[in-house]
């Protein structure tokens, strides 16, 4: 198991490297120390993401409202942008990745989403109004190619910006090492 102290000695640049504990995200952990690296080329970089969910509490629970992500990418220099819906927001932000990306990586087609969990990070902050709804969370996610599994971790006050970290991550992961522009 891995600590950050959130008031550590150390001022981080990456809030990640400040607020949160890293066992099951070593995937984040180990891309974190890669892209420090001045030979590492990042295979993709999220620009931009816009969600536009919308919650009805007069439909029927059985019947699934949709969500609508926009997202813009940049990979190989170019910008690309597209649009996706999925069964909440980080689905959809994940079909919406994938569309742009699976056209350039094929091999992530392979990976899965296999556990996604969200916690409060109680104490990160130093003033009571920003804990409860208002704190920092923490979004841990396990993903598989169905040989390996590998855990990310994402850390925000936002929780799909935090969510966003961790599928960046897990999709990166993937791709370590085969990216050559």
């Amino acid at each position: 198991m891995f600590w950050l102290n959130p008031k550590g000695g150390s001022m981080a640049r990456d809030p990640k490297e400040d607020f949160f504990r890293l066992d099951g995200a070593w995937a984040s952990f180990e891309l974190m120390s890669i892209r420090k690296r001045e030979d590492y080329l990042k295979p993709f970089r999220v620009l931009r993401c816009k969600i536009d969910d919308q919650v009805d509490f007069q439909i029927d629970a059985s019947v699934q409202s949709t969500t609508e992500a926009t997202v813009l990418i940049e990979i190989f220099g170019e910008e690309e942008l597209v649009a996706a819906s999925g069964r909440g927001p980080v689905h959809a932000v994940d079909n919406a990745m994938r569309k742009i990306l699976e056209k350039h990586y094929p091999q992530l087609s392979e990976v899965r989403l296999e556990e996604f969990d969200v916690r409060l990070l109680h104490g990160a902050a130093e003033d009571d109004d920003e804990q409860g709804a208002a704190a920092l969370v923490r979004v841990l996610t396990i993903f598989s190619d169905g040989q390996e599994r590998w855990g990310t971790v994402g850390v925000a006050v936002d929780i799909l910006q935090a969510s966003v970290e961790c599928i960046i991550d897990g999709l990166e992961w993937k791709l370590r090492g085969e990216h050559k522009h």
